[in-house]
């Protein structure tokens, strides 16, 4: 409860409406749940999974990046989804984090109202380091011990 509480007051105000500004055909664009190696973010409230991880983004990515709310391994409610071209961000979509389907969006250039703040978010930076997911469950393994990729 306090992890969405503390999402829902970072991300909400800037995720206003918009326009769709994701493309469903976009590469990566229809995940609706992480994939097995979607990477781990941690939050003073817990972990939200990342998916691509940044070994799969490249400089000039094109498509969507995934975050989910962990709350279980197997409760992963949608939080965002962030859309690349040529790796510049042109639209975010929030999820409540909750589990619900209503998305707000906001494109490039980021100032319609309650879109303010979006490029400054370490969320929606193309470089966002996760642990393999394992962290989650398993914090003393070895490859929980570097720093985050």
């Amino acid at each position: 409860m306090k992890i969405r509480l503390l999402l829902l007051c970072a991300c909400l105000p800037w995720l206003s409406a918009a326009a769709a500004g994701i493309p469903a055909d976009g590469r990566h664009c229809a995940l609706v749940k992480p994939p097995a190696d979607a990477g781990a973010y941690a939050t003073p409230g817990g972990f939200l999974l990342v998916w691509p991880r940044n070994a799969g983004f490249s400089r000039d990515y094109s498509g969507c990046r995934t975050l989910w709310v962990m709350q279980s391994a197997d409760d992963t409610p949608l939080l965002m989804r962030l859309y690349f071209r040529s790796g510049r961000l042109e639209a975010v979509q929030g999820f409540d984090g909750r589990g619900g389907q209503d998305a707000r969006t906001c494109v490039r250039p980021f100032d319609a109202p309650g879109c303010g703040g979006i490029e400054g978010n370490p969320l929606t930076a193309p470089d966002l380091p996760t642990w393999p997911r394992l962290c989650t469950e398993q914090p003393d393994h070895a490859a929980c011990r570097r720093d985050p990729e």
